[in-house]
Parts: structure tokens; C-alpha cells; sequence
């Protein structure tokens, strides 16, 4: 009796060191990550954690293509531990192969049982509509538009999208502005657009541009074009002779062939939370209200081109607010895929501005 019990008391032992070690456990094991656009950049958490007794070491997470990153906090884990790996899957150019597609990643560890899982990351990747701009566009077409004007002068009428920073507030104002991206200054003339080019490239804003001959010569070759004006304002010609500067000029041909427009149709608290520089913020709720506010828009002029971009939370909105401009005769405007939510997924609040 005492001879089997030992027996089976060594087989319990045995048993349970049969189980003792690492133990991985990777969740998902797959990610389905549905229908996107080509270029979205796919996001999701990959947790791995050690449910063995035993550190689960020599963990490494190894993407299949340059396309997908999978940075790795920590390459050891202590029993009960666990990690998350961001993992980020860019769809660039996927939408050229059979349907569905997508990538993986494997992780491979010290466990002994399972030392190589390979996590499959699928769906469909579409081609973009005509009235759709990924992220990526928009940043590498996005520009900064400032009326160095008084406050009352640009109340009165400014270029569509203009921000305003007074000339004597420009010094204390730089941190405004952002340093990667294409500044254009104007003013009445273009003296003082000169001199604000001289101190913001002596800041550090290697792509800052003044707009030669200022509003002035604007009105010379374009009149009113991609101007708003104030209810009741006399829309009257900008006072004093065009200056035409050497340094870090360029003509105002440069800004009318694609001339920016942000409109950013989400809440007003939403806007207020964070938006881009210059983007206007407009309610449309309605197919009719929709209509009304395209009617004001200003028709472009041969050699000249409005680049709508319709913004919202999450792109269902700005789509077909898109496609009904598309259908008046507006060739570039584009909702912005994925809306704030999939710029933020590309690029985090980078350009997205509160309200001061």
C-alpha cells in the first residue's frame, strides 16, 4: 500500500514539473483589422504575458516587412509579468494584391513548449475615392497662411484661412507656429511680411516665405479671389503700392495654384480642443445647410485652385460633404480619411492646435 502510494505521490511530482517553466501567452494570435484604405496605418496592442512559473527570456517580436514596427519594451518577463507591444502596420501599396492581405508578426521566447507564435494581422485595403486624402497628404501639402495686419484690418477682410498674428506680436507669438511646415506672410504691402520672414528664419523657421507685394499685388492679379469678408465690410482694394522684396519672397501665383481651405465641420468643443492652424470650424448638419454654406464658397479662376479639406471626427461626415463639392465643380476636395481620429493615429496632435 505504502509502495503504490509512492508511486502515485511520484507521479503527481512528475506532473507538476511537467508544467513548471515559462509559459507564454500572446493575445491576439490574430488581428482582423476589417476594411481600410491604402495608406492607413493600422494600430492595436499586442500583450504578451509569462503565465508560467519560471522568467520567460530571449523574447524578441520580429515584423515580416519594413511596412509594420513592433517595438519591444522589455525582452524578460517574470512570472505573472506582461508587456504590450504597440504594433503598427502601414497599408501603403497593399491594396495592389488579392484581397484580403496583410502582414505578420512573429514572437519568439525561451518557452519551451511554444517558442515561436506567428500573430497574423488581415483585412481589405481599398484603393482611395477621388473625394478621400489620407493623413500623409494632407501634412505634406499643409501650410500655415498669416495676415500680419492690426486685429481690425483682418476682421474686416483676409484670405480665406489666414491666422492672425499682428506684426508687433509676431516675436511673442512664434511658438504658434510650427517649425516644419511651409509659412506664408502677408501684409497691406509686403514691408512688413520681409522683415517678419527675417525674424522667424532667424528663429529657426527655415520655411518661412513672405508674400511679395502683399495684398496689394494679390488684388492686382486676383482681385477678391479666396477672400472673406466681414457682414457689411466695404470690400475696397488694400491701400499702398506693391514691395517687391528679394528675401525669402515668393509670388502670390505660388499660393493661388493650391490654395489651401480647411473646413472642420466637427463640434465646437471638439474644434476648440485641438484643430489645425487656420482651419475654420462650420456647422452642417444638414444636406440644406450644406448647400447654403457651398454657395459661398469663391469658384476658382483659371490657373487658380481651392483644395478643400473637409474635416470631422471620424470621416463619415466629411465624405459625402466632399462628394456633393466634387459634384460643383471643386476637383480637389477631399475629406480627410479617418477624420481627426485617423490623423492622430498617423501623426498623434502634431498640427492640431487648441484654441487659444
Amino acid at each position: 500500500m505504502k509502495r503504490n502510494a509512492g508511486i502515485v505521490g511520484g507521479l503527481v511530482l512528475l506532473g507538476l514539473a511537467g508544467f513548471a517553466g515559462p509559459r507564454i501567452v500572446v493575445t491576439p494570435e490574430s488581428y482582423d483589422f476589417g476594411t481600410v484604405i491604402d495608406g492607413y496605418v493600422v494600430q492595436f496592442d499586442l500583450v504578451i504575458q509569462n503565465a508560467g512559473d519560471a522568467p520567460l527570456e530571449n523574447i524578441r517580436v520580429v515584423p515580416s516587412c519594413g511596412c509594420t514596427s513592433a517595438p519591444l519594451p522589455k525582452s524578460l518577463l517574470l512570472p505573472g509579468e506582461s508587456v504590450s507591444v504597440a504594433i503598427r502596420y502601414d497599408t501603403t501599396g497593399y491594396s495592389r494584391y488579392s484581397q484580403p492581405t496583410g502582414t505578420s508578426v512573429t514572437v519568439t521566447s525561451s518557452d519551451p513548449q511554444r517558442p515561436r507564435i506567428t500573430v497574423w494581422i488581415r483585412g481589405t485595403v481599398r484603393t482611395l475615392a477621388p473625394f478621400e486624402g489620407t493623413p500623409k497628404t494632407l501634412y505634406d501639402e499643409f501650410y500655415v497662411l498669416v495676415d500680419l495686419r492690426p486685429a481690425e484690418a483682418y476682421a474686416q477682410g483676409r484670405l480665406l484661412g489666414a491666422l492672425n498674428i499682428p506684426f508687433s506680436d509676431l516675436a511673442a507669438r512664434m511658438g504658434e507656429l510650427p517649425r516644419d511646415r511651409v509659412i506664408y506672410l502677408y501684409d497691406e504691402t509686403g514691408i512688413q511680411a520681409v522683415q517678419a520672414a527675417q525674424l522667424l528664419q532667424g528663429n529657426g523657421f527655415s520655411l518661412v516665405r513672405a508674400l511679395s507685394g502683399g495684398l496689394a499685388r494679390w488684388w492686382q492679379l486676383y482681385g477678391e479671389l479666396f477672400f472673406t469678408w466681414a457682414p457689411g465690410a466695404s470690400r475696397t482694394p488694400p491701400v499702398g503700392s506693391p514691395f517687391y522684396g528679394t528675401f525669402a519672397v515668393v509670388d502670390p501665383s505660388r499660393l493661388a495654384q493650391n490654395f489651401l481651405y480647411i473646413v472642420d465641420v466637427r463640434s465646437p468643443e471638439a474644434y476648440a480642443a485641438g484643430h489645425f492652424p487656420g482651419a475654420v470650424n462650420v456647422q452642417l448638419p444638414t444636406q440644406k445647410e450644406t448647400e447654403a454654406w457651398a454657395a459661398t464658397l469663391p469658384r476658382p479662376l483659371p490657373g487658380t485652385q481651392l483644395a478643400l479639406w473637409i474635416i470631422d471626427e471620424d470621416g463619415t461626415r466629411a465624405v459625402p460633404i466632399a462628394q456633393y463639392l466634387r459634384s460643383l465643380g471643386f476637383a480637389k476636395a477631399r475629406a480627410l480619411l479617418g477624420g481627426v481620429a485617423g490623423w492622430r493615429a498617423t501623426y498623434g496632435d502634431t498640427l492640431l492646435y487648441p484654441s487659444q
